[in-house]
């Protein structure tokens, strides 16, 4: 596991935490207020959580644009990474809004989407590797 996917556990936990004290506080004190999180609590661990998210989303981005550069650069064929990462880059406003309502529903499908592409795009990197591996490579310097 990666420590980017773990960052985003942790995160995660903190925040299905934060959301679940209520109920058991709910639960076991009859005080009204004892069930409510402060409110500024739950907006401060959001905003926390979308902060990170949105980093780790940027740099895979970033990465998976570099790397299409590399295989480029080597005559691989990427024209159908570079649709997937098109993709990809097209699910930042909806993670965006979906991090920004605080909702677990609505980043749920977008979390989906985002899991099925980027598993397009490791198995067309691999391709696209494949493909040029076994094309022979040729360089244009002249030994001297």
């Amino acid at each position: 596991m990666s420590t980017k996917t773990i960052g985003i556990a942790i995160l995660s936990l903190i925040v299905v935490a934060a959301l679940a004290l209520p109920v058991s506080a709910a639960a076991t004190d009859g005080n009204s207020q004892a069930g409510q999180i402060n409110s500024g609590l739950k907006d401060s661990l959001w905003n926390t959580y979308a902060k990170y998210r949105i980093q780790i989303y940027t740099t895979r981005v970033a990465g998976a644009n570099e790397i299409i550069t590399d295989l480029g650069n080597y005559g691989c064929p990427v024209s159908d990474l570079q649709t997937t990462v098109t993709a990809i880059e097209n699910e930042q406003t909806p993670l965006q809004d979906a991090l920004n309502s605080h909702s677990w529903k609505a980043l749920k499908p977008v979390n989906q989407d985002l899991a099925k592409l980027w598993k397009e795009f490791r198995q067309q990197a691999r391709a696209s590797v494949k493909a040029c591996s076994v094309q022979p490579v040729t360089t244009s310097s002249a030994a001297t």
